[in-house]
């Protein structure tokens, strides 16, 4: 079944308004998940109003109140305008986590070779060592987070979750080989800065099903860093069907659910379509007796956010409402739940000056959506 979907995935032509509810029809293999797709073009918009939380309950100390600090081009975790990012920017929301985004890059789907190129893209080493001091020194912890970008436009608007080489054992082993050198490197990169949880892997669930290979690199790497390990996984299938959960310390999901179908949603309505992905996750967490942390989670600022939550390219109306909706419907579902370890929202760059009311992007800065992040954060 689970190849059948990656095929239809594959096809280009379907529409992105059905990437998520089609997907998630998907993960029926043994997740009440695969209820939400019924759940949200029948039941969702005509169920009565749920009663938004009045006062927030803050989150405990030992929380991870992460946020996603990312850039795109070399050269930018080291300068004056991130380090004032991190210590007057995310450290006053009340985050007390990072997630240190480092990419590196793989031409094509096809490929084996994975380049982290410093000289234009990748932050240097220098670089993320200086960003994990100075997030430190604002009292930040850091999770530091390989990504793999590909480089092919095509090949990227399929994604990195399709790196793939079938019944190619050799170019497997050549794969493998060479991201077992970068998230090596990585690694022990996190535990020279003193980085208190790494990221073995990030939405690549088309080769999870190595099992082996990954428990050998998984051995590999806590011979190198010695703090907590997580994977990253996509959303629907992948957290269900990854079979090695048992050799980290958490369950990490890159969570962009769909939550309605409507452009328009209520905040009830939002917080509706998170229940059967909530029962889902604690059943996950409670099969694998691991906490749960959403190494992602994040919204446009555009009308038919909650229903993509992970489409970049959504085309719409600009609506930061809409994006503070999403946002105060997560905390309510939530913050009562002893299994979720913590959350990362996507994300803050290292500009002071990102965000405000006409930004379409993820970030909520200087938008509604921050003010809420702040409230449940706790300052």
């Amino acid at each position: 079944m689970l190849g059948k979907v990656r095929r239809w995935w594959s096809n280009r032509t379907h529409r992105p308004i059905w990437r998520s509810c089609l997907m998630l029809a998907g993960a029926v293999i043994g997740s009440v998940c695969g209820l939400l797709v019924v759940f949200l073009l029948f039941l969702g918009p005509i169920s009565p109003p749920l009663v938004p939380t009045a006062v927030p309950e803050h989150f405990p100390s030992s929380f991870l109140k992460g946020i996603s600090y990312e850039s795109w081009w070399n050269g930018e975790f080291n300068t004056p305008e991130s380090d004032q990012t991190l210590s007057q920017i995310i450290q006053p929301l009340g985050a007390n986590w990072i997630a240190l985004i480092v990419k590196c890059n793989q031409a094509s789907l096809s490929t084996t070779t994975i380049d982290c190129n410093t000289k234009d893209l990748t932050a240097t080493d220098d670089e993320l060592a200086h960003a994990m001091q100075t997030a430190h020194k604002a009292g930040l912890k850091v999770m530091l987070k390989p990504h793999i970008n590909l480089v092919d436009p095509n090949d990227a608007t399929v994604g990195r979750h399709e790196i793939n080489y079938g019944s190619d054992e050799g170019k497997w082993q050549t794969w493998f080989a060479n991201y077992t050198q970068m998230i090596t490197h990585y690694a022990k990169l996190a535990q020279d800065n003193g980085a208190e949880y790494f990221v073995i892997g990030t939405e690549l669930s088309a080769t999870t099903g190595r099992e082996a290979d990954w428990r050998k690199l998984i051995a590999e790497i806590r011979q190198i860093y010695h703090g907590p390990l997580t994977y990253a996984a996509l959303t629907y299938i992948e957290p269900e069907t990854l079979s090695w959960w048992d050799a980290l310390d958490s369950i990490g999901i890159d969570a962009y659910y769909a939550l309605t179908v409507s452009t328009t949603p209520t905040l009830a309505q939002l917080q509706l379509g998170w229940e059967p992905v909530v029962a889902a996750l604690e059943n996950l967490s409670s099969r694998w007796k691991r906490p749960i942390i959403l190494t992602e989670i994040g919204y446009l600022s555009i009308d038919g956010a909650a229903r993509v939550p992970g489409y970049w390219g959504l085309d719409g109306a600009t609506d930061v409402q809409e994006q503070a909706d999403c946002y105060q419907a997560l905390f309510d579902v939530f913050e009562d739940k002893p299994w979720l370890q913590g959350m990362f929202w996507w994300s803050y760059s290292t500009k002071p000056d990102q965000g405000g009311p006409n930004d379409r992007t993820y970030t909520p800065h200087n938008k509604p959506a921050e003010k809420i992040l702040r409230l449940y954060y706790g300052r």
